[in-house]
């Protein structure tokens, strides 16, 4: 009996736990906006409900039932994570002539939005999206609730209380005195009028109420109703408008959801270029703290195959884009979304759908985890309009299309493909038509090559092992000798070139979540693990709770450091893996305003301080009271110094004296 014994307990050990949440890098997302997906209950459409689907600020039916119930539908296309729209019960009221069918305008954190089903048909979701090994990711709204100035002017609930509106709580606001910001639930700085500064940050966004996270009550209220969520089995969160909140009180509140589990958290930084400004380099440099959209490199990706440009200007472009993450492969590339036009909608020329093709494969072999928008699989469009809402339109099921083919086939080939995943990310070939990268990791490989310009043959130096190598998506061959690869290129054509080796060797290629404290659960995704080892994080071994050849489940251990990015190796059969990197938090983090006196000081300034969670350097607001000021999560009751630093977030930074 007890032999018996031990082999469970060994089995347990190596096998990951039911119900483990899986490696992202490995899956692709699907995104859907639930109104417009599939009506399942028609008993919760009224009120503000349109039956004919023709006017798009109004409910159109979609819910948790009929998403539910077309689960199937969407394992086919081979997705292992599903994105839906914000489930919060919103107001109940029209504002600025629609209806709050996105899910965006939030009165109750604690509630569903009636229209959409309830808890219970939450918990059935998720049920039966992880038995066809799916996941559900929520989009949660910290930055905002409601129209303050319209509809039920910032109402807010507490699970059906009424709490508070935008004009009652400005009754009891009072002026930070470090700050300058008037604030109480709510700021109360009027509109955003300058996307840069106090304004990004504490000003209302499109004239919604905007949240002041530092309130303990909001702090905390946001925080209970995120975990609900968490507690009814969402794997993740897309956070959204992580642009006009402060970093600081993020990442805090991260951390107690990571609390509960690894989760996939990542954030909507809206910003359609990635030129440098104060704000985006600071949190791409820096920060790094969640993955984010990479929206800004959408835009050049539709600009070059939806009407001209350079493909070699665009591999330049990228190249340099993913240089600027600690985990490129953690971004999340997508084509087509809410905010956004459709590609089909925008580019109007006759090869549009052979260009659909090229990006929508180009967002799923780039580094990154792919998005795939609903009803990008059967080229759905609104002949209505293009932007919002017309980006909304009512989901037509189709999985038989050459678009979701690549889909389906791309998916399944990063469930087997550590490059895909995982690799690095190197342009071979490029000029105006044509463009071919590399992507490697371990003995896996990835050749992808695209050419949008005339047919022609090409060759490229490629330190690949002689012979015939075969396209995932058309079957077409390449052939490799001594160090050289020959192919044939059609008209608006792309291949994807695979090679997967035995992994041999520990490889990390993924840790979830990449910030953590002591004794929170990561996940280390990667390759060549084999069935048993170390892990060691900044060079204290930590507590293995799961292990098998390719995934690793983690505690993280209590370190001595004021490092703000901890070593993470795997140690197994006598060999060690290169370092990952875990951002690390001292624990029992709370989100802490610091201010200092701004006499006789000027110019950009940053802080720097002797904790982990200060050894980055953080980037100060200059207010109208006299102070400079910055956001960020403290051990509670831990002492601390600091030095500050001058200078922009693209530059270097120098010592102030």
């Amino acid at each position: 009996m007890r032999a018996a014994l031990a082999v469970i307990l060994m089995l347990l050990l190596i096998l990951p736990p039911a119900g483990a949440h899986a490696v992202p890098e490995r899956g692709v997302i699907y995104q859907v906006m639930v109104d417009r997906f599939y009506d399942g209950n028609q008993s919760n459409n009224e009120p503000f409900y349109d039956p004919t689907h023709t006017n798009y600020r109004l409910y159109w039916g979609g819910d948790l039932e009929g998403l539910t119930e077309r689960l199937d539908y969407i394992q086919s296309l081979g997705v292992s994570m599903i994105w839906v729209s914000p489930l919060n019960d919103n107001i109940n009221r029209m504002a600025g002539g629609s209806a709050p069918y996105h899910g965006y305008w939030t009165r109750d954190y604690k509630r569903i939005e009636e229209h959409f089903g309830t808890w219970e048909d939450f918990r059935r979701l998720v049920k039966e999206a992880e038995k066809r090994d799916i996941c559900v990711i929520v989009d949660y709204v910290p930055n905002h609730s409601n129209p303050a100035m319209d509809g039920e002017f910032g109402s807010l609930y507490d699970n059906g209380t009424f709490v508070t509106d935008y004009y009652r709580d400005t009754k009891n606001a009072t002026v930070n005195p470090y700050t300058g910001i008037r604030e109480n639930a709510y700021h109360h700085n009027g509109n955003i009028f300058t996307w840069a500064g106090i304004p990004l940050k504490y000003a209302n966004l499109f004239g919604l109420a905007d949240f002041n996270q530092l309130n303990p009550w909001v702090d905390s209220y946001l925080t209970e109703g995120a975990l609900l969520f968490v507690n009814s089995g969402a794997c993740g969160f897309r956070i959204d408008a992580v642009k006009h909140m402060e970093l600081g009180w993020l990442e805090s509140f991260y951390l107690r959801l990571y609390s509960k589990a690894p989760l996939f958290i990542y954030g909507e930084y809206y910003s359609l270029s990635p030129d440098k400004t104060d704000d985006l380099y600071g949190l791409y440099r820096y920060s790094n703290v969640s993955p984010v959209l990479n929206i800004p490199v959408r835009e050049d990706i539709v600009r070059t195959l939806g009407f001209v440009g350079s493909l070699e200007t665009l591999s330049r472009t990228l190249e340099e884009y993913y240089s600027l993450f600690v985990y490129p492969n953690k971004e999340l590339n997508f084509l087509d979304s809410h905010d956004l036009v459709r590609f089909l909608n925008e580019a109007k020329r006759k090869d549009a759908i052979e260009r659909f093709h090229m990006a929508l494969a180009l967002t799923m072999t780039l580094p990154g985890i792919p998005v795939i928008y609903y009803g990008d699989e059967s080229y759905l469009v609104s002949g209505d309009g293009k932007g919002d809402p017309y980006n909304r339109p009512m989901m037509v099921f189709n999985n038989t299309t050459e678009a979701a083919r690549i889909i389906r086939t791309l998916a399944e080939l990063r469930k087997t493909n550590d490059a895909l995943a995982f690799g690095d990310f190197r342009t071979v070939y490029a000029n105006y038509s044509v463009w071919a990268f590399e992507r490697t990791f371990g003995s896996h490989g990835l050749l992808v090559v695209m050419n949008k310009g005339s047919p022609g043959n090409l060759t490229l130096l490629l330190d690949w092992e002689d012979g015939t190598y075969r396209d995932a998506l058309t079957g077409a061959e390449m052939r490799v000798s001594g160090g050289k690869a020959f192919l044939e290129l059609l008209h608006n054509s792309f291949y994807v070139f695979h090679v997967e080796g035995e992994q041999n060797e520990p490889l990390i290629g993924s840790v979830t979540p990449y910030t953590a404290e002591p004794g929170q659960r990561i996940l280390i995704g990667g390759a060549g693990f084999g069935s048993s080892g170390r892990v060691i994080i900044g060079g204290v071994e930590a507590r293995v709770l799961s292990w098998n050849s390719t995934e690793i489940l983690v505690e993280v251990p209590e370190v001595k450091a004021q490092k703000a990015w901890l070593d993470v190796v795997v140690e197994t059969g006598g060999k060690a893996s290169e370092p990952a990197k875990l951002r690390y938090y001292s624990g029992n983090d709370v989100p802490a305003l610091i201010a200092i006196n701004a006499t006789n000081l000027t110019g950009g300034l940053w802080i720097k301080g002797n904790l982990s969670e200060l050894a980055e350097p953080r980037p100060l607001l200059k207010s109208s009271t006299g102070y400079y000021f910055t956001v960020a999560p403290l051990p509670n009751g831990t002492a601390f110094s600091v030095e500050l630093y001058r200078g922009s977030s693209w530059g270097s930074l120098n010592r102030s004296t």
